[in-house]
């Protein structure tokens, strides 16, 4: 288990390390950029950065400042901090495996599944390779979870740890709504299941039950209040109840076997998952017959249905509300699946652990040959137009460009920082474009004064023209690169809107 665990360890650190710019795109490049822009400014949040989907105070981006201060690479500053955020993971399931009680063997069986089940790209970079996004929720998620499970099992309260998971919510809450969607929501609604189910079946209550209540709720408000912040981004959605349902099943569910990885992997690999989310449902309803016939549930169930009601809780707020779906929002059902395994391992249940078991380490083998096998094979950086374009600029000499959002971050952390293309919100007016960029890289931040690209894409050139027109003979094309148009002058015409 061990060696497997170490396996997947090297292909995660080897794919962030040695081929951080496989699948690069504007979206992983402005967190890298954004962590050379923490160092250098000192704050954990710049001031002149303007905030995308969430506030970076406690993710990658942050870790990855710490990394450029010392390699002053910026993509080897990246790929490090991803490789941090693995360990994290893989630490925090051991802390909630033992907190769980656990034997040592499911532990790290449980470790080994959770970094080897996931099959789609998206998702990874949730998690463990080029961004990971969310995998500071995923450690927060299972040292919450191991508080709540050793509660239940000890009926100990241990304030200093309860702050600890307190400050973890407001933190959270700080950077936006999604730890309340993924963990403090479904907790909350977990634990009122679980004092109805209490009640339903006439077992005593103590004051840790009720403490555990409070904590719980603390944490969701905790959160929320974090989310009031000026800082903290807001969530704007409406109601979608009439055609809630028609989303669900056409949306939705599809978002949510992607996220599974089903159109990342062979026939094959859609058997084992098939087998595995099998697994997951009869859990489900093992629990449920377990709770309606009052027979006891274990504190290592319990969190296992905090997991399994997080994708989904989600799913059903994407699906009534307008809400865009993406796979994005259920990350955790490879963990579910993961669990799902270990926990029919753990259950005295006869007859069927073979077949669950064989589709897991089928899948873990697949996974390795479909996901990791073709990123090892590939060039760092990797052929493309994109960095065709900035080695053309590294030669002409020309430092700063500017693009559309689409292309020049990527450019930027392509060529690892030596050439600078900054995002434009219109190629007509050049004006600073107030998603993921700073303030600091448009005039009259930056020298009028300077030899400066313009990259243009087919689809821009009407938009452009009009910028021609304005700009006369003080802009040359010098190169067609593809479906790009290369442009310079000898002046910044970026503005800040």
């Amino acid at each position: 288990m061990f060696v497997g665990i170490l396996l997947y360890v090297i292909l995660v650190c080897g794919t962030n390390l040695f081929h951080f710019n496989f699948e690069m795109n504007s979206d992983i490049a402005s967190d890298a950029i954004l962590a050379e822009l923490i160092w250098k400014n000192k704050e954990i949040m710049p001031s002149t950065w303007y905030i995308a989907n969430e506030t970076r105070i406690i993710c990658t981006p942050n870790i990855a400042a710490i990394f450029f201060g010392i390699t002053k690479n910026m993509t080897l500053a990246s790929g490090l901090a991803c490789c941090t955020m693995t360990l994290m993971i893989m630490i925090s399931i051991v802390y909630f495996g033992k907190s769980a009680q656990m034997k040592k063997n499911a532990v790290l069986f449980f470790c080994f599944l959770c970094i080897a089940f996931p099959c789609s790209r998206p998702i990874l970079e949730l998690l463990y390779l080029f961004a990971s996004y969310y995998a500071i929720h995923v450690v927060f998620l299972f040292i919450t979870l191991a508080f709540y499970v050793k509660v239940l099992k000890t009926g100990e309260i241990r304030g200093p740890k309860f702050l600890v998971a307190v400050a973890m919510a407001l933190l959270l809450g700080l950077q936006g709504v999604r730890g309340i969607l993924v963990i403090y929501g479904p907790m909350l609604g977990i634990e009122v299941v679980r004092r109805i189910y209490l009640f339903y079946s006439r077992q005593k209550t103590g004051r840790s039950d009720r403490l555990l209540t409070l904590w719980v709720s603390a944490l969701l408000i905790t959160s929320f209040v974090g989310t009031c912040f000026p800082f903290s981004v807001e969530q704007k959605f409406s109601r979608n109840l009439r055609k809630g349902f028609f989303k669900f099943f056409t949306t939705v569910i599809p978002d949510m076997g992607r996220a599974l990885g089903w159109e990342s992997t062979n026939w094959l690999g859609r058997l084992c998952l098939g087998i595995l989310f099998a697994v997951s449902i009869y859990e489900l309803l093992y629990l449920l017959w377990k709770i309606l016939k009052k027979k006891f549930v274990t504190p290592i169930e319990w969190s296992w249905f905090v997991i399994f009601s997080s994708p989904f809780v989600s799913a059903a707020i994407v699906s009534f509300t307008t809400v865009e779906s993406t796979q994005r929002y259920y990350f955790l059902l490879p963990f579910l699946l993961a669990f799902s395994v270990v926990l029919l391992l753990e259950q005295n249940v006869k007859g069927w652990k073979a077949l669950p078991l064989a589709a897991a380490i089928l899948l873990i083998f697949i996974n390795v040959f479909y996901v990791y096998y073709p990123i090892f094979l590939s060039k760092d950086p990797p052929v493309s137009e994109q960095y065709d374009v900035v080695c053309f600029l590294e030669e002409e000499n020309c430092p700063v460009a500017y693009a559309t959002f689409e292309n020049a971050n990527m450019m930027t952390v392509l060529s690892n920082g030596k050439i600078r293309v900054y995002p434009v919100a219109t190629v007509e007016n050049m004006d600073i474009c107030k998603w993921m960029a700073s303030t600091e890289w448009y005039c009259p931040n930056v020298p009028y004064k300077q030899k400066t690209a313009y990259i243009i894409t087919a689809v821009e050139m009407e938009e452009f023209k009009k910028f021609l027109a304005q700009k006369g003979e003080s802009v040359h094309k010098v190169k067609e690169i593809g479906k790009y148009t290369i442009y310079i002058s000898e002046n910044n015409y970026s503005n800040l809107g």
